[in-house]
């Protein structure tokens, strides 16, 4: 470890630094964090480019009982080594570590936590009225990215806390990308200090905030000034990148994800069918569609992180004649339930919605999983909810939602897909993978594979259901009219999913067969790997197999 690191011991050592020594700890910092976090996948890039600023914010403001709020937490990893975390850090994102984004319940420093953007203004509008009802004192500071300040919400901050004059300082971290390239009309024309005006804030401007003195003298100048303050920072996203080996050729392992399958999916639709087009709320590198946008620049649209305006704008061009495509994570599309009832289904639109990141995420954690789409929309009318289990079903759905004339949501996790069981793939209607009905196993979505594995050279049949809403009564009811013993399998929470229909069914016909679920549980779950959440939650194939016992 370097030298200053070696010794270092929280906040206080680093305000015992004298200022000159402090853009040496921040080379230390930026080392620091590439080889405690090597081969980990993460947002590094964005942190290292606040090294600075996050050394700066600490010793400048008497943290934590000044409020700092990290937008998102993309930026926040030299926060958490500067806070009390270093010792832990190694272990970031990983099962039982450190969260990758700031977490109120992992450190007195992290105030407010982050996995969404574009919440730091408003929750550091929530500290500072607080504060002033209380009659405390203390400063507030809310750090958010340019490419989370496309999201509408932080507009909605800022017009209320211009209104109030409030003591506040926003701090702009301008390093012109987020995970895309940043869209908008402030990054187009610039006018952030208009903008930032015209809403009642004193506006700053510093062109090199990668640099410790001019940041503080940034800091002292602001300080004199009372009410809002909104400070404009240029950074350098990946300042101090180490080089990094790539794997030899042998090493790499060729999958198949349904990522893959979307973007090729797609490729072929567009090519076909010019009334296409496709919105995403910023996540086109996520979803390995920027080679959809290079084929076709006018018809895939990036309107950056505002997941209300993507749904509503989808809704509108559908009731102009056009089939527009969402793309959207399921963990950003909860934040549009509105627009998908008001817009959407009640004036019976038809978008197609391709739901990413359904069930479990892996290491991005609570914040990210995908475990509550269904419950949101199963209730909502006039809408079609299906996933499926492989290659061969995604692609077929792809086309047949673009038939329907309902929104249809085609949902399905950030995985590799398991190709052995493609050709037991057969309908949309529920089909048997294994034909035993006395006890079984429905699914529902990519599980199908765990599922056949676990029943294989067993007494338990398999029945796959595609598509989930609406709910195949008549089917179902015919062909579980002999069974006696049924578990769901479900990467979804229990409301509105496979078992609770199944339960329903049977109270209103009176069935006699016993009904178990296996489905996310109603608790928040922690990152790890998303096999080890998998395995957890017992929805492995050996975990599963091993809970058939119980029941023969």
């Amino acid at each position: 470890m370097s030298d200053l690191l070696k010794t270092y011991r929280g906040v206080d050592s680093l305000r015992s630094l004298p200022p000159a020594e402090l853009p040496a700890f921040c080379e230390e910092l930026r080392r620091f964090a590439q080889v405690e976090g090597q081969g980990k996948k993460g947002h590094l890039l964005s942190s290292l480019g606040v090294a600075e600023l996050s050394v700066a914010l600490h010793y400048h403001f008497n943290t934590p009982q000044d409020i700092l709020v990290w937008d998102v937490g993309h930026q926040a990893y030299f926060h958490k080594i500067i806070t009390g975390r270093k010792e832990g850090f190694r272990q970031n994102r990983q099962k039982e570590g450190l969260s990758g984004f700031t977490n109120r319940f992992e450190s007195d420093f992290d105030p407010f936590g982050a996995g969404h953007s574009s919440t730091a203004p408003s929750a550091i509008a929530g500290f500072w009225k607080a504060a002033q009802l209380k009659k405390e004192k203390a400063e507030f500071i809310a750090v958010i990215g340019d490419g989370a300040f496309t999201g509408g919400m932080s507009f909605e901050a800022l017009n209320y806390l211009g209104q109030e004059q409030a003591d506040v300082w926003i701090i702009l971290n301008d390093n012109g990308i987020s995970i895309d390239e940043n869209v908008g009309a402030l990054k187009e024309f610039g006018r952030y200090q208009s903008m930032a005006e015209s809403l009642g804030f004193h506006y700053f401007h510093l062109n090199e905030a990668n640099s410790i003195p001019a940041l503080l003298s940034a800091f002292a100048d602001a300080q004199e000034i009372k009410g809002p303050k909104f400070l404009h920072l240029k950074t350098s996203k990946g300042k101090g990148l180490l080089k990094a080996s790539s794997p030899r050729a042998e090493e790499r392992v060729v999958t198949t994800s349904f990522q893959d399958v979307v973007e090729a999916s797609l490729m072929a639709e567009f090519t076909s069918n010019d009334n296409l087009v496709l919105l995403s709320p910023a996540m086109l590198e996520g979803a390995q569609l920027n080679s959809l946008k290079a084929a076709f620049p006018t018809r895939v649209i990036d309107v950056g992180i505002a997941e209300q305006h993507v749904v509503t704008m989808a809704a509108a061009m559908a009731a102009s004649g056009l089939k527009p495509i969402v793309h959207i994570y399921s963990t950003f599309a909860q934040r549009a339930i509105d627009q998908i009832i008001h817009d959407v289904a009640l004036q019976k639109l038809a978008p197609v919605f391709l739901i990413d990141r359904a069930g479990l995420v892996g290491e991005d954690g609570p914040t990210h999983h995908g475990a509550f789409d269904i419950s949101l929309l199963s209730a909502v009318p006039n809408l079609r909810i299906a996933a499926p289990a492989g290659e061969k079903a995604l692609r077929e759905m792809i086309s047949w939602s673009l038939a329907q004339e309902e929104a249809c949501f085609i949902r399905f996790p950030k995985d590799d897909i398991d190709l052995s069981y493609e050709h037991l793939w057969k309908s949309y209607r529920p089909h048997w993978w294994q034909n035993k009905k006395q006890k079984l196993i429905l699914s529902f979505g990519s599980l199908a594979a765990q599922a056949q594995e676990a029943v294989q050279n067993s007494e338990y049949g398999h029945l796959h259901l595609p598509i989930l809403k609406p709910f195949p009564d008549g089917d179902i009811l015919e062909q579980l009219k002999e069974s006696e013993l049924i578990i769901c399998l479900e990467e979804n929470t229990y409301a509105g999913g496979l078992a609770s229909n199944l339960a329903r069914l049977k109270a209103e016909h009176s069935l006699s067969c016993q009904i178990k679920s296996i489905c996310l549980p109603d608790s928040f779950i922690a990152h790890a790997s998303r096999l080890e959440q998998l395995e957890e939650l017992g929805m492995t194939a050996s975990a599963l197999k091993e809970y058939l016992t119980h029941f023969s």
